[in-house]
């Protein structure tokens, strides 16, 4: 049977306080170190004499002083037991080490002060790691928040954090307008099925597209890359958030230019595998219509067809070898009065009153005069077969800043749907039953040889084309 422990023997006691895996050390009132053990002398890099030879104060950083007057008049007064609290101490090589020390005055019997003892426990490793992890931490937040791209962290769905990048890519001011709303509060409503589809919170996923509404409701182009995360000691999804509207305009420019070189290609080859028997098959049905008078009805309507396919080649030759501008110093006010005055006959007949606010003294421009003629009488043509019964064009002209003028047109009618709008300038694509295709697409490409620009806004009220040109 083993022998029971003796607790009151004072070697207990001395074994306990040599073997013990933190450092302790017995302190005189004074601050003279008693007795210290092998894992104070370790983490302190002395061996045990040369600590003996020491006091507390030659351990600790100067500046740390008044706070060790604190504990020592607490303990002394009574009014604590003991005391907590991490704190550096110094090596014998002059570094710091962090430790916690816990430290206990003992009395005697009548309650005089005889030494104190402490324990020094070193957390000088742990404490650099949480540093590093701290260092890391903010460098991670400064990359986030400097990211060119919207950052957002999300759980169950919901926005726990946003960086500033990400709160102007959706238009709002503040990162409290969108913490803790649903993603799907930025997400357009027909992508919200394909959205819920993908498991983000367990797998990366994307780069993908997705439509984001922004806080005015403008629907944005996004590409979208979420990675499983760690947020706040929790599973999260870190989501990155890319706007890619300029590219999808980029895309799209690239599109309508490969169209137009492809109309091109046509145009070339229809003009001239159409255009010369055409000229024929005229040239002997007019002749047959001066010889038979019969059948009238039959031949105005063939010989307005016939005009018609006419009308689609010359724009085809237009837009497959269009004629070399002549580049000159010309009036835009010249002009548009020229095309006004032109149109007044069928804006008469059509019940059209235009009114004109062309600034004065506009700067002269560098164009070819009967190229942008032809722009302004495409565009004012449409305006007024869009108002059958009549109504008002707006023209105005204006110097905008230093280096250009933008001119505005803008009609009554009945406007252009906005799933047609996307597509008006596509080869090809019109919205009149004897339409071409051809007219706004040749326009665009007069503007854009001019260095300018045309966009095109409109809405059940009317349409609007506003013409950028420099000077």
């Amino acid at each position: 049977m083993m022998d029971k422990i003796n607790l009151e023997n004072p070697q207990l006691f001395i074994y306990a306080f040599e073997h013990a895996a933190i450092g302790m050390a017995l302190i005189a009132v004074g601050g003279n170190l008693i007795k210290v053990n092998q894992s104070l002398c370790k983490s302190l890099g002395y061996d045990e004499q040369e600590l003996l030879n020491l006091t507390i104060r030659d351990l600790l950083p100067p500046d740390d002083a008044q706070m060790d007057a604190h504990i020592i008049k607490l303990l002394k007064e009574g009014k604590r037991d003991s005391y907590h609290i991490e704190r550096r101490y110094l090596h014998k090589d002059g570094r710091e080490i962090w430790a916690i020390m816990s430290v206990s005055l003992v009395r005697d019997d009548s309650g005089k002060p005889l030494y104190y003892i402490s324990q020094i426990q070193d957390i000088t490793d742990r404490k650099r790691s949480v540093e590093k992890l701290r260092e890391g931490e903010q460098r991670y937040h400064r990359l986030v928040e400097e990211s060119p791209d919207g950052v957002i962290i999300l759980k169950e769905e919901k926005c726990l954090f946003i960086n500033d990048t990400g709160v102007a890519l959706l238009g709002f001011k503040d990162k409290d307008d969108i913490v803790g709303r649903p993603i799907y509060d930025f997400i357009h409503i027909m992508d919200h099925k394909k959205f819920k589809k993908r498991d983000i919170s367990r797998e990366s996923s994307g780069p993908f597209e997705k439509r984001f509404l922004q806080m005015n409701g403008k629907i944005i182009n996004v590409e979208l890359k979420t990675i499983p995360t760690i947020y706040q000691d929790e599973p999260a999804v870190h989501m990155i958030v890319r706007d890619i509207s300029d590219r999808k305009k980029a895309q799209e420019l690239i599109i309508n230019s490969e169209k137009l070189s492809i109309a091109g290609q046509l145009a070339a080859g229809i003009a001239h595998e159409v255009r010369n028997p055409l000229t024929a098959i005229k040239g002997f049905f007019q002749m047959m219509e001066k010889e038979i008078n019969d059948y009238e009805v039959y031949f105005n309507v063939i010989g307005s067809e016939i005009n018609r396919i006419e009308t689609i080649l010359n724009e085809l030759l237009l837009l497959a070898k269009p004629q070399q501008a002549k580049f000159e110093r010309n009036s835009l006010e010249q002009i548009l009065n020229h095309v006004i005055t032109l149109l007044e006959t069928l804006t008469n007949l059509n019940g059209i009153i235009i009114f004109k606010e062309i600034q004065p003294d506009l700067p002269l421009i560098n164009c070819d005069e009967n190229q942008l003629k032809q722009v302004f009488i495409n565009i004012l043509k449409n305006s007024i077969e869009a108002m059958p019964k009549g109504g008002t064009i707006h023209i105005s002209a204006q110097q905008q800043n230093s280096d250009s003028i933008v001119i505005s047109i803008a009609d009554q009618g009945s406007g252009i749907p906005e799933h047609l709008l996307q597509r008006i300038s596509e080869p090809f694509f019109t919205t009149k039953e004897e339409g071409t295709g051809l007219g706004l697409m040749i326009c665009k490409k007069i503007i854009e040889e001019h260095n300018g620009s045309l966009t095109i806004d409109s809405s059940p009220k009317g349409t609007s084309i506003e013409i950028i040109l420099p000077f």
